[in-house]
């Protein structure tokens, strides 16, 4: 079966896939005049297209999407961010929208050694064209010291999740990553869809961190966006052809829930940064 998954995935390299829902992209980068931070994007990574603003405790507009929390994971423990995130502003194609950029540094609480995994929530929200309501999730591994400390467990509880196998913080072009994904119940889901989208370009100022560049030959229209399966184990390998900002997507991970009557489909996403 794990041959199967590779092959799976190779294939799905190959095949075209314009995601047609918005993706919550966790970009880690250098800003300019030093510091750190991670850039928290709403839009479609690929095509640098489609801006959606995003914030805290807000009900949907046609331009604003709602979120319900900002938070820290870090020795197993829970640190909100709502009083440290920086909403700021993005243009693209002309459009200004609403963004936030979470600083790496003494205020936000990244000064212990270990993981520190950055997660998003969205509220749900209703897609009148689809009949149904979708809930996003996203996150983000980031690392202090080579410490271990989070990234091998399961951290989303009541949330579908994609949990690494291998290091998230630690992974170069060519290489296998793996992962396994679950349900909110934390039952393996198989040959659940995982979509996958490339970060073509770096939205706004600053520079991917680590160290990263993001070559200016963009990639084939048909492989920076892909999707492959599980196998019947909830698991998956995913070799990243070049480095870069990937950003891997539970499309729902949890299909038996229902709000006010309706489907809720809620989407786990993993964004990773690829040496």
């Amino acid at each position: 079966m794990r041959q199967l998954v590779f092959a799976l995935v190779l294939l799905g390299l190959s095949l075209p896939l314009w995601a047609a829902a918005h993706t919550t992209v966790l970009v880690p980068v250098l800003l300019p005049g030093g510091g750190r931070a991670v850039r928290i994007i709403h839009f479609h990574p690929y095509a640098n297209s489609d801006l959606m603003g995003i914030r805290l405790k807000v009900g949907d507009s046609p331009k604003l999407k709602g979120l319900e929390r900002i938070f820290w994971i870090h020795q197993g423990k829970e640190y909100d961010l709502e009083a440290v995130a920086r909403p700021g502003f993005l243009t693209l194609e002309g459009k200004k929208r609403e963004i936030y950029t979470i600083p790496l540094n003494r205020k936000t609480g990244f000064t212990r050694a270990g993981d520190y995994v950055l997660v998003v929530e969205h509220r749900p929200h209703w897609k009148a064209a689809e009949n149904l309501y979708r809930q996003k999730i996203a996150k983000l591994y980031c690392n202090l010291g080579g410490k271990v400390t989070d990234w091998p467990r399961r951290l989303l509880a009541g949330a579908p999740e994609i949990i690494p196998l291998v290091s998230p913080t630690g992974v170069v072009a060519g290489d296998i990553f793996r992962a396994e994904v679950v349900n909110d119940a934390g039952l393996s889901l198989p040959y659940a869809r995982i979509e996958v989208e490339y970060l073509s370009r770096i939205p706004g100022p600053g520079r991917l961190a680590a160290g990263v560049e993001i070559s200016s030959a963009p990639l084939p229209k048909d492989r920076g966006t892909t999707f492959f399966f599980t196998d019947r184990d909830g698991g998956f390998a995913f070799i990243p052809p070049r480095p870069g900002l990937w950003t891997l997507t539970l499309v729902d991970g949890d299909n038996h829930r229902r709000l006010q009557g309706k489907e809720l489909e809620y989407d786990s996403s993993l964004s990773l940064l690829v040496h």
